[in-house]
């Protein structure tokens, strides 16, 4: 099974994993990194000082170097 790694982003900086995950490929890896994002908009709710945590990105790296980006966007209200 392939790695994958999943590095952090944010407007301010990126923490970059090093150690990785194996997982059977990219739809199961980008699920993972979903899942991880739902996570941080739970801990964010109601939260303001959290609130970093809802404009997180994670990209997706395979063992070859290709990334994917997985985003969440809060929505906003017109």
């Amino acid at each position: 099974m392939p790695i994958f790694y999943f590095d952090l982003r944010d407007s301010d900086a990126i923490s970059v994993d090093e150690v990785g995950m194996r997982l059977p490929g990219l739809a199961p890896a980008m699920d993972v990194a979903m899942r991880v994002l739902n996570s941080f908009a739970i801990q964010a709710e109601g939260d303001p000082q959290k609130s970093y945590l809802l404009e997180m990105i994670i990209e997706v790296r395979d063992e070859k170097g290709n990334v994917s980006e997985v985003t969440r966007r809060r929505a906003t209200r017109h």
